[in-house]
């Protein structure tokens, strides 16, 4: 149950540290670009894991 908590709390950490990004520069923004900016900050985040992460490996094309 403890490990549950911490990864619930993690993952409320993230979205809090997304949203402030979002809060802190919404001013400057019309309505819809907010949205486009989360999405982008989001997905940065995960490809960002993804990228670093050495167990990965590059699959060879075949033929």
């Amino acid at each position: 149950m403890h490990a549950k908590f911490d990864s619930v709390k993690t993952r409320i950490a993230n979205i809090h540290e997304a949203l402030q990004y979002v809060k802190a520069n919404a001013e400057q923004m019309p309505k819809v670009d907010r949205w486009a900016t989360l999405m982008r900050y989001i997905c940065q985040r995960i490809v960002s894991g993804i990228a670093t992460n050495p167990t990965l490996k590059h699959l060879e094309a075949p033929g």
